[in-house]
């Protein structure tokens, strides 16, 4: 709590620095900027940007051990001991070294930001490590089904949460709003199911699929009584869950001397909505990233930067501001170039009923014929990619290319991208 307490602090200061310094703190002083600078990076340079609770390994010899070690975390989430929180556990202890540093390594730059903005929603910051099993911690991760961005949203998700998905912005992977619209899916959930587990568990099914799975159960209220109703891939979910928050805080694996002394601050800079976001970065240097820290701009054009923000680190961002004027002509953005990146947006079906989430289907980038358009099947039980390929007048290799199928198996719900010839 001291920890949060202490970020928060810094935040704001920071804030309020990039707010004021523009006034000098001292008339006759040159070189207000640096000197504000200097003050704020003693403060933050002494913030790790990950502490594990324990200071060494621990062992547990039972379930009840292993309860009472994570209840030392200080969450209002259960992490429970279950065999199979205890299989990942394993399993998330045999990743390498090059792994796990390069986990640290994006720590250090978002937890900071995922811990403000969880504590200000009033939800438990140990909600972070659901990024970790989500997208390693890469904003630009694009699962196979579509799902993108640090927290995973589905396009149709996205959308639904009032997410821009398409060119040329995609919320999906922007840090600081991905991390909100994820806030407001889990505070969602929590009001439904008042049960951490169960809410956690709607974060990778889906609030309807936990209601049916607790329905099926027989109306019970125990996560793990609930648990083998649920889908497969969500059965592992929450133990993954919980296995991921006991590795990185009470095993070795949990500390990293390189980068766990200091937090990398992003200051969120007021920019001119007509600047290019590759100039910008050109014009402070290179090594500042800034087009790795908004990957939503996806033709790095500021205009559809959320309030004319976007995210620098600290230094940068007073340098920025120092000498503003010049970056600004600098970076003028030349609306007439059509960027060399271009990707077209999402297409959505528009037979699709509302409330059938198809978005993952639709958010792969299919390359399409002239003259053809994309509809969705969703596999009924009985049915065999033949006999989809009969009913819609095509053939089975078509529809195993279309949908990156290795063999003819195909499940029940299971959503097929199927192209058909436009009629004019």
């Amino acid at each position: 709590m001291l920890k949060r307490f202490y970020i928060t602090f810094v935040c704001l200061f920071g804030f309020g620095a990039l707010a004021f310094s523009q006034a000098p703190v001292n008339p006759e002083a040159n070189n207000h900027i640096s000197r504000i600078d200097s003050l704020t990076q003693i403060l933050l340079g002494n913030i790790p940007s990950h502490s594990p609770v324990g200071s060494n390994e621990a062992k547990y010899r039972n379930g009840k051990e292993f309860e009472s070690l994570m209840s030392q975390i200080g969450s209002t989430i259960p992490f429970e001991y279950h065999r199979m929180v205890e299989q990942h556990i394993r399993y998330f202890m045999g990743y390498g070294s090059g792994y796990f540093n390069q986990i640290h390594e994006r720590m250090k730059l978002y937890f900071p930001i995922f811990e403000e903005i969880l504590d200000k929603n009033g939800l438990p910051t140990e909600l972070k490590y659901i990024s970790v099993i989500e997208s390693n911690l890469n904003p630009s991760a694009v699962s196979w089904c579509g799902a993108t961005g640090l927290w995973q949203f589905m396009p149709y998700t996205g959308k639904l949460m009032g997410m821009r998905i398409g060119y040329p912005c995609d919320d999906r992977k922007s840090i600081v709003a991905s991390t909100q619209k994820a806030c407001e899916y889990f505070a969602n959930s929590q009001s439904i199911f008042n049960n951490w587990l169960m809410s956690i568990a709607s974060y990778n099914c889906g609030p309807g699929n936990v209601q049916k799975a607790i329905r099926r159960s027989g109306g019970k209220t125990n996560f793990w009584e609930v648990l083998p109703y649920l889908p497969k891939e969500t059965q592992n979910y929450v133990p993954k869950f919980i296995a991921v928050a006991y590795v990185l805080n009470f095993t070795e694996k949990g500390k990293n001397e390189l980068h766990n002394d200091q937090s990398i601050v992003l200051a969120p800079t007021k920019i001119d909505s007509t600047m290019h976001l590759g100039k910008i970065n050109e014009y402070l240097g290179s090594q500042h990233n800034l087009v790795g820290l908004n990957q939503e701009l996806l033709n790095q054009n500021t205009d559809m930067a959320h309030g004319s923000v976007i995210l620098m680190p600290y230094n940068a961002s007073m340098d920025f501001i120092d000498r503003f004027d010049s970056a600004a002509a600098f970076a003028k953005y030349n609306h007439h170039v059509v960027p060399t990146n271009y990707r077209a947006p999402y297409a959505y079906p528009k037979s699709v009923p509302r409330g059938v989430q198809v978005a993952g289907a639709t958010g792969v980038t299919v390359p399409q014929k002239s003259g053809t358009y994309r509809s969705i099947h969703t596999v009924k039980r009985g049915q065999t990619l033949s006999a989809i390929a009969r009913t819609h007048g095509v053939t089975v290799t078509q529809i195993k290319t279309w949908n990156h199928l290795r063999s003819n198996s195909i499940q029940v719900g299971q959503r097929l991208v199927i192209q058909k010839p436009r009629r004019n």
